[in-house]
């Protein structure tokens, strides 16, 4: 049995591609919802009914996922933890649908009441926080139709299908990109609304088996229904709000609420960093609002990209007095009293340091990616160059008969970034952000023109090196993130009005003329 464990855990880690591990998931779901949708009581004519509807629906659905959706929204994790939303709720609308025929106060329960305590929020929500507004759509037709099938073949699984879908979109438009759980709660609130006056008008005009549409209006009947509505979706919302720091642990996905969170000035890291390295924490932020503006403009995660470039620089923490931003005497630099190799080895480890800070932060894993990536597998030029000419000295007094001991060749792979080179769009555009803040920073009085010319040299030589040939930036979409680079810095570097001292407009305001004074001289 051990061995057999070991090697289905060698297959899943070894032996499958990221989309076969998915497709595997996605099998194991609908076996999954099948198991949900037989019941030893049912006949084999139910059983058959419920799983060519399985099979038919999953079919349409993987289709439609593959024609509409694009392969970077998913990965294993995202995957399964959409197949479990979907398992969970399908479970509980089979659990619930048991109720139907119990009797509760006299009065029995039908599939007609059962409609307004459905979980429709659950799922659809849950992934529109956690996956994004595509996703939570996606969810919200899945859970319709695998709903669906439990429901009896009637007006009921119409109302089923009208219900599911207004509530399920209602939460994943109103979840998507929630800035604060108060606004998860809210959603929870109007798609209860909407799940009340949804049915109310299916029942008056599609015969439901509402109780409140039967003989005499019952006020009481109806308030009761309404707060069942509201109340069911309100607290599964409440609970979606509780749930997501655990799922998020548990499937390493952080929600936007999370990353705001994390760009707040507040946050362990950030304040040490003001303190500890102030000229890299403006480095950042400038970095945060270069990456911000140009994520907008090409139609990228505006949140992601701000926050990663905030954090990019973390690792240098470790050592900030080797970092020129820290420097205020460059006469005074560290650096003046090491090797180029030293040197170099303290500043290609800022990266190895930013990266174990993260990961001791649990920051979120794309965070780390990006402070992995930012510098990919560029040299630094500076050292390398003082390296190369500190050889050239040392091999001339070498062949002059100055010195005895023959230089070795300065090995090139000692001053190179060990990389990846950035793998993601908000990679890269943080990556030519900070290279662009850092590079004009150093202008002295800069003009439009200077600054274009050095954004385009920059990007030239980026793209020669193949630094981002990986990042899924197109050429239209570089062009975009000059053009923000360009525009940000103007507005960031504007240049003010040169004031006079204090002493000279105290003295100019003390012998002004007045106003009438000075329409006496006009005259």
């Amino acid at each position: 049995m051990t061995k057999i464990h070991r090697s289905l855990s060698q297959l899943l880690s070894e032996g499958l591609s990221a989309w076969q591990k998915i497709l595997l998931i996605a099998v194991l779901g609908v076996a999954a919802l099948g198991y949900i949708y037989t019941d030893p009581g049912q006949s084999m004519e139910d059983v058959g009914y419920r799983l060519a509807w399985l099979a038919l629906t999953g079919t349409g659905l993987g289709i439609l996922y593959g024609v509409y959706h694009k392969k970077t929204e998913l990965n294993v994790r995202r995957a399964g933890l959409l197949m479990l939303l979907i398992i969970v709720q399908v479970a509980i609308i089979r659990g619930l649908g048991a109720l139907s025929g119990v009797e509760v106060m006299g009065h029995k329960v039908t599939y007609g009441h059962l409609l307004l305590g459905q979980p429709y929020v659950l799922a659809p929500g849950m992934a529109a926080v956690m996956l994004g507004r595509k996703l939570g759509v996606y969810t919200a037709l899945c859970t319709t139709l695998f709903g669906m099938a439990l429901m009896p073949p009637d007006f009921t699984m119409a109302n089923y299908m009208v219900l599911s879908l207004v509530a399920g979109l209602i939460s994943v438009l109103l979840c998507d990109r929630a800035e604060r759980r108060e606004k998860i709660v809210y959603a929870g609130f109007v798609a209860g609304a909407a799940v009340f006056v949804a049915a109310v008008a299916l029942g008056c005009f599609r015969g439901s088996a509402l109780s409140t549409l039967h003989g005499e209006f019952n006020p009481s009947a109806f308030a009761a229904e309404a707060i069942v509505a509201l109340l069911v979706n309100f607290l599964l919302c409440v609970f979606i709000s509780g749930l997501m720091p655990i799922m998020e642990r548990l499937f390493n996905i952080s929600t936007h609420i999370t990353w705001l969170e994390w760009s707040d000035m507040n946050n362990p890291i950030l304040k040490k960093l003001q303190m500890t390295a102030p000229g890299t924490f403006h480095h950042s932020l400038y970095v945060q609002r270069l990456a911000e503006a140009a994520a907008e403009a090409i139609g990228a995660d505006v949140t992601r990209a701000g926050v990663c470039g905030l954090y990019h620089d973390i690792g240098k923490l470790s050592n900030p007095q080797y970092f020129t931003e820290n420097i205020s005497n460059q006469a005074l630099s560290p650096h003046n009293d090491l090797t180029a190799e030293a040197s170099a080895r303290i500043i290609l480890q800022h990266v190895k340091d930013g990266v174990e800070i993260a990961r001791k932060s649990k920051l979120n894993s794309r965070i780390i990616s990006v402070i992995r990536e930012h510098h990919g597998k560029l040299l630094t030029s500076f050292f390398y160059r003082k390296a190369m000419d500190h050889y050239a000295e040392e091999k001339k007094k070498f062949d002059e008969g100055v010195i005895d001991t023959c230089p070795e060749k300065v090995n090139k792979a000692n001053f190179t970034y060990a990389g990846p080179i950035p793998q993601t769009r908000e990679s890269g555009i943080v990556s030519m952000a900070d290279a662009v803040e850092s590079a004009t920073r150093s202008l002295f009085n800069p003009t439009e023109e200077g600054r274009r010319d050095i954004i385009d040299k920059i990007f030239r030589e980026r793209i020669l090196d193949g630094h981002l040939r990986d990042s899924q930036l197109t050429l239209g979409d570089i062009d975009k993130i000059k053009e923000s680079f360009l525009t940000t810095l103007s507005a960031m570097n504007h240049v003010r009005i040169a004031y006079p001292p204090t002493s000279d407009r105290e003295a100019y305001a003390a012998h002004a003329e007045t106003p009438a004074e000075s329409s006496q001289a006009a005259l």
